[in-house]
């Protein structure tokens, strides 16, 4: 699944639901923000892993109108 800047990531982690803003995806880097703001980069590759294995799930951004 392709993963695009503006988008939201529900992250599943043990019994944790955390909500990622997908600020930029660069090549092979996906740029984040977490729910407290803080900023982090994770390899596209380990993000696929993630969402093969059912903990990452995509919240597509709506459409203007």
């Amino acid at each position: 699944m392709k993963v695009s800047g503006g988008e939201t990531l529900i992250v599943t982690l043990g019994n944790e639901e955390r909500r990622w803003k997908v600020s930029a995806v660069d090549s092979r880097v996906v740029k984040l923000f977490e729910e407290d703001g803080k900023y982090r980069q994770m390899p596209y590759v380990n993000l696929e892993a993630m969402m093969s294995q059912g903990c990452v799930k995509v919240e597509k951004k709506p459409f203007p109108e």
